[in-house]
């Protein structure tokens, strides 16, 4: 894992949702292929938020399960199972509140470029 941006990207759990919000230069690191993850030291391990690009390359159901939960003693992992295709279509819709979306086994997840910090233009629909 791990990628030169890791400590940018926000993570926003609540009880039926999870939001994966970025800056436009995270989706540009997405759009190589290479993985975003954030680390935070909670209790005695770490707990990583990834946004993987290549999942497809590890998990077999990255379509159908796209969000993943990785529990170990030294390091827990919450993992955005993601394609390169998919960040592509994120970029072309440029400046846009709503991002990328599914539903998947009762919760919402979302992953959104901060417009905030986004020099892309808005797309017309």
């Amino acid at each position: 894992m791990g990628g030169g941006f890791s400590n940018i990207m926000n993570v926003k759990i609540s009880e039926d949702s999870v939001t994966f919000k970025i800056t436009e230069e995270e989706m540009k690191h997405l759009l190589t292929g290479s993985a975003l993850e954030k680390k935070t030291f909670i209790g005695q391990s770490d707990f990583v938020m990834v946004i993987d690009p290549n999942s497809h390359e590890s998990f077999e159901d990255y379509k159908e399960a796209p969000l993943k939960l990785i529990l170990d003693r030294a390091e827990s992992c919450l993992m955005l199972c993601t394609t390169v295709d998919e960040i592509k279509k994120l970029s072309e819709m440029g400046k846009s509140r709503e991002g990328l979306s599914a539903h998947i086994g009762g919760i919402d997840i979302f992953l959104q470029v901060d417009v905030r910090k986004d020099s892309r233009p808005r797309q017309d629909r």
